[in-house]
């Protein structure tokens, strides 16, 4: 597992919502709003990183580097 900073998530609905936008780009993830990470299965690609990180955004979360 590879985990990455993300920023925004205050509840469970939160956590739902990342993951499910990990899922639609086919990407196995588990956010923890504690930890304020999520992990993923593997490295993203810079290509992935920056579609899931504008994606994010759109939801007021902010991905962020390899915690």
């Amino acid at each position: 597992m590879v985990n990455y900073e993300i920023e925004g998530m205050t509840c469970t609905h939160c956590k739902k919502t990342v993951e499910k936008i990990f899922a639609e780009r086919g990407k196995q993830a588990v956010a923890d709003v504690d930890a304020e990470m999520v992990s993923v299965n593997e490295t993203l690609t810079e290509e992935e990183l920056d579609q899931l990180k504008n994606r994010l955004s759109e939801d007021g979360y902010t991905l962020g580097n390899v915690k």
